[in-house]
């Protein structure tokens, strides 16, 4: 018996499709033995899809309803030869990389993405076309906070996030909708100007299955600072490197300057602070927030930054930038996990210390502190 026949599956294709003769569209099997290849059998209907599997499930126990871009899976129906296309969530599949029978078809989900959220596999042969729902598993879009909270109004400002790339976003300014610039890990906009503190900002998208998200920020948030103007909230101070002051841009900020010695700590403790107890439980809602501000060429300390409430250092926020933090002379917002906070006397007082681990040349401020809901 005379036979040419080209292999083209790896064993996982063929254990998965059952089919020892399975081959590409474009590519022709002869034989002199009367066999018929099962990729030439013709299709006597519309092709009909009833199932996806993995290529690893060889007993087709667990059909798929969804799978990753690139991934291949065996489409599992009847009359899927002759295929004339093949597109999941409107992305058509390269031909040549897709194999059929009768009944099965081993295909490779494309790596492109689409932002239409269609959700089916569309398989046309020369007798018709079926529509199968299905999804292509996009990564879920992180949307964060704004860079800086405390931009003033007319400024270009940015919010980050992860994955923003494959959806498609709206967002709103007290209501009214605003143009907005996309990116892999931001969205960027302009804040009008006259816009009020503690305005309200709406991100809207869809998930990769329809769902609607929502993503609610604030915009200069004055409602939740800890101080009206901590220029002129009583303070005790164990160092003489840190200014109150207001800063060039009319922000009042505590202002870090000069040599601070190995290990010297400096701490500042305020007592009017417009805050209540806290529980443990309920601290896990909420995130410390402020913004900092490095003078241009001048890095943070990579540690060190500590914040507690009461003087309770053992229950204590610490903050470890990292190594070379520099916001280039712009303001930048930083959010940490909170920690409970027991008002002692009726009063909360707030405790701000720095320690470096090496000789430190500062210049750098912190402003804003507030406690806000996740």
């Amino acid at each position: 018996m005379k036979s040419k026949i080209q292999s083209l599956f790896a064993a996982g294709l063929v254990c998965c499709c059952c089919a020892a003769a399975l081959t590409a569209c474009n590519k022709v099997v002869e034989t002199d033995d009367g066999y018929v290849s099962q990729h030439l059998v013709a299709n006597s209907g519309a092709p009909v899809i009833k199932a996806v599997y993995a290529l690893t499930d060889a007993d087709q126990q667990t059909p798929l309803t969804e799978a990753q871009p690139g991934q291949r899976v065996c489409i599992v129906g009847e009359n899927l030869n002759n295929l004339q296309s093949l597109a999941f969530n409107t992305v058509a599949a390269d031909l040549s990389q897709t194999y059929t029978a009768l009944t099965k078809a081993v295909v490779k989900i494309p790596q492109e993405f689409s932002k239409a959220h269609e959700n089916t596999i569309v398989y046309t042969t020369d007798q018709g076309t079926v529509s199968f729902p299905f999804f292509v598993v996009l990564p879920e879009a992180a949307v964060g906070g704004l860079l800086n909270e405390f931009a003033k109004a007319g400024e270009a400002v940015a919010i980050a996030g992860q994955n923003l790339q494959y959806y498609d976003f709206t967002l709103t300014l007290n209501g009214t909708s605003l143009p907005l610039t996309v990116t892999d890990q931001q969205l960027s906009f302009t804040i009008p100007a006259g816009t009020a503190d503690n305005s309200t900002i709406v991100i809207g998208w869809q998930n990769v299955r329809g769902e609607a998200k929502t993503r609610e920020l604030a915009f200069r948030p004055t409602q939740a600072l800890l101080f009206s103007d901590i220029t002129q909230t009583t303070n005790t101070m164990t160092d003489k490197s840190v200014a109150v002051e207001k800063d060039t841009d009319g922000t009042p900020c505590l202002h870090f300057t000069g040599t601070i010695g190995e290990w010297s700590w400096v701490e500042l403790s305020y007592e009017d602070v417009s805050a209540q107890s806290l529980s443990a439980a309920d601290a896990a809602d909420y995130l410390f927030i402020f913004e900092v501000k490095t003078a241009t060429g001048k890095p943070l300390a990579d540690a060190g930054y500590e914040f507690a409430w009461n003087g309770d250092w053992d229950n204590s926020i610490l903050w470890n930038p990292g190594a070379g933090l520099d916001t280039q002379g712009e303001w930048q917002t930083v959010r940490l996990p909170m920690v409970a906070v027991t008002a002692t006397g009726g009063k909360v007082v707030l405790n701000v210390g720095f320690q470096p681990s090496t000789n430190y040349e500062a210049d750098f401020r912190l402003a804003n502190f507030r406690i806000e809901k996740k």
